[in-house]
């Protein structure tokens, strides 16, 4: 059985939250630690399974237990390898015990502040993939399927497991009507996928009603 440290720091909020400090500190400026923490939370809020399973007030308790398992520790190697690899690369000339109690700290100020909104804080490409996967996954077929109708290769990726299909139904149009309501503008969310339209969005929506009325009513 892993000891107790390893098994905190082998996945989970504790990487995920490096890889975010690792992310705004290698951009150069392009964006800050405080954009990518406030994404972060918009992410785990925006999801009830995820707030659920680990708010991120809890996330920033398991960084603070992580440092205390840095400070007792003569070394980091009863940490996993790629927890050791992130936290020297996050980390800096700070202690990594200090660097991992000031991260904590700024996700616990940035969850105790209202959310700002797409329009304040642009949704960032990996905030993006988190809320779209399905969409992303159409991106796909339609690169490879691009000479067919939209309607046609929309019904069928949603198709491709009838009649067990409702959970995959349910995913496409469940992304497309959050995109009409969260981007409502007729661009939608075209900056991200070039098809996705409003236009498009409401196609994809009316195709897989269809199908679920004509095949699953």
């Amino acid at each position: 059985m892993q000891p107790f440290p390893a098994s905190l720091c082998s996945g989970g909020p504790v990487l995920r939250l490096l890889d975010i400090a690792i992310r705004a500190q290698e951009s150069r400026g392009g964006t800050s630690l405080d954009d990518e923490i406030q994404r972060y939370v918009r992410v785990i809020r925006g999801d009830w399974i995820a707030d659920w399973n680990c708010s991120a007030y809890v996330a920033s308790g398991l960084l603070e237990l992580s440092a205390q398992f840095a400070k007792s520790s003569a070394d980091l190697s009863c940490f996993p390898l790629d927890f050791q690899v992130k936290l020297k690369r996050a980390c800096g000339d700070m202690g990594p015990a200090d660097y991992l109690e000031t991260l904590a700290g700024i996700v616990r100020i940035v969850d105790r502040q209202p959310l700002l909104g797409y329009d304040e804080l642009p949704m960032a490409d990996w905030e993006f993939r988190l809320a779209f996967p399905y969409l992303i996954g159409l991106d796909v077929i339609l690169m490879d399927e691009g000479d067919r109708e939209f309607p046609e290769i929309v019904l069928g990726a949603v198709t491709a497991e009838h009649p067990y299909c409702r959970d995959l139904a349910a995913a496409y149009a469940t992304e497309a009507q959050r995109a009409t309501i969260i981007f409502p503008g007729e661009d939608a969310i075209k900056s991200h996928l070039t098809w996705a339209t409003r236009s498009a969005l409401r196609e994809l929506i009316d195709t897989v009603e269809a199908h679920m009325q004509k095949e699953h009513s």
